[in-house]
């Protein structure tokens, strides 16, 4: 049996609890500057232009801050998608960064949520909203207080939950605003209980998956034959989810098919990839050593693949966080109207895609290099493991419509790899023959992973105490 644990994982000196690793900008920092400048005038100018005459300035004002929110979540949440892809190094960062931006914005037009309110007026009790300009100033503030405490994620390479962020945000807000009455805290306690749910069921989907992974295409003796059976299968699989995705996420507002259909459709999707898959990976394996690495080099193109779609996936769930408070904050400084959740205009969406390729392609480097390299290692077989994985809770949560964190979906499932992988060394250890006791080796760095999750566990409360101070500045300063 291989082992799959003989890499080294420890790199030379230390980890900060609250540093980790700083790695240089794309720009140099002058020019990174002057094009960040450039964006904030693009964001600017969109609101300005498309806001009402008489609140053009607000708009453009509004714009502004929720431009600087998604290139804020465009920098931390990247890691999700192209982590897996550039750690087992089936594509460079560059055209990782590339490919997600594009899938990113895919996301965020065709299949971004189209309703305005569902998340504010899940927290906050409509009824106790009376007064439109509180409301104004409050959804300013969680959308600022949630930017800010996510840039100071990126700033100590954190990669936390955007979506934690904002709700904590509108929580700290309604405290401060409306006090404690005004809180559902029975739906808190739901989505609360789903960001402990979330990041565990993608830990033991991955583990699940890298186990079969392991026994039927490294451990096996014909190691080619087997990738040649799976490998397709592998592919068709994801084909299958994103099908299943893209219909339940993006196409509900113009198609509705009944079960069957989207049965049918589902299967049409993994056939037919399976059909194209079949000869491809053939020919690609003709020739090869009949050795795990010729395995990892067929996942390739399906971890191209599902780096795309899970870019696709957060765009579609993410542009929520950024279009959903800006559309509300406009619509009711326009019309006082506080029950209508009308359909965020298109370039609403725009900002927001925009603002999230923006923000990854020039800030999300360092984001994905800690993902990618700072927990455990990973090779194209884990990768797999860990973006199907995230794909399929997402979906799942998407499917019953359980607001979830893209982000510790995907690090929980890395977070199952490191300890699927210790798990085996330990086995493997033991049953060698008059082997000499030892230490068991840490295949997770402890550092970074403590540093994780002390920043999953802050992020709600110091969003909040965020945003209720910017709200207490607003209200009683400005």
């Amino acid at each position: 049996m291989q082992s799959d644990s003989t890499a080294p994982e420890a790199p030379p000196g230390r980890t900060l609890l609250l540093g980790g690793p700083r790695h240089p900008p794309v720009l140099p920092p002058v020019q990174l500057f002057l094009v960040s400048l450039a964006l904030a005038c693009v964001a600017a100018l969109l609101g300005y232009l498309n806001g009402t005459p008489e609140d053009a300035v607000l708009a453009a004002a509004v714009a502004l801050l929720g431009g600087y929110m998604a290139a804020n979540i465009g920098a931390n949440d990247v890691a999700n998608s192209v982590a897996p892809l550039v750690g087992a190094r089936a594509l460079p960062l560059g055209t990782a960064l590339l490919l997600a931006a594009g899938a990113e914005i895919a996301g965020a037009l065709f299949a971004g949520d189209h309703i305005v309110g569902r998340i504010a007026f899940r927290i906050v009790d409509p009824e106790q909203v009376r007064d439109p300009v509180g409301f104004v100033y409050g959804m300013a503030a969680a959308l600022a207080g949630a930017a800010l405490w996510v840039n100071a994620a990126n700033f100590i390479r954190a990669p936390i939950s955007t979506t934690h962020a904002v709700i904590g945000g509108i929580v700290g807000v309604g405290l401060f605003a409306l006090g404690a009455s005004a809180i559902a805290w029975g739906e808190i306690a739901a989505i609360t209980l789903g960001w402990f749910v979330s990041p565990v069921t993608s830990a033991l989907a991955a583990i699940a998956i890298l186990a079969f992974l392991q026994r039927e295409l490294l451990d096996v003796q014909n190691k080619v034959r087997a990738a040649r059976t799976w490998i397709p299968i592998l592919v068709a699989a994801m084909a299958a989810l994103f099908s299943f995705f893209l219909i339940n996420k993006g196409l509900v507002n113009v198609w509705h098919p009944t079960t069957p259909v989207l049965a049918t459709t589902v299967l049409a999707a993994f056939v037919g990839t399976l059909v194209l898959a079949g000869p491809y990976i053939r020919r690609a394996s003709m020739g090869l050593a009949n050795r795990a690495q010729t395995v990892r080099k067929l996942f390739r193109v399906p971890l191209i693949a599902a780096g795309g779609f899970l870019a696709f996936a957060h765009g579609a769930n993410d542009i929520a966080n950024i279009a959903g408070p800006v559309t509300a904050i406009l619509h009711v400084q326009a019309t006082a109207d506080l029950d209508l959740a009308p359909d965020i205009p298109f370039w609403v969406f725009l900002l927001g895609a925009l603002g999230l390729a923006a923000g990854l392609t020039l800030f999300g480097g360092g984001m994905v290099r800690m993902v990618a390299t700072r927990i455990t290692k990973i090779n194209p077989v884990r990768a797999y493991a860990v973006a199907m994985a995230t794909a399929a809770t997402v979906t799942a949560a998407s499917w019953i419509g359980l607001p979830v964190s893209t982000t510790q979906i995907a690090v929980g499932a890395i977070f199952g790899i490191g300890f699927y992988r210790e798990f085996r060394a330990r086995k493997e250890q033991e049953i060698k023959e008059n082997a000499e006791p030892k230490r068991p080796r840490r295949l997770i760095r402890r550092g970074d992973a403590l540093r994780i999750v002390v920043a999953w566990t802050i992020t709600f409360p110091a969003s909040a105490m965020i945003s209720g101070l910017l709200y207490w500045l607003i209200v009683h300063v400005l």
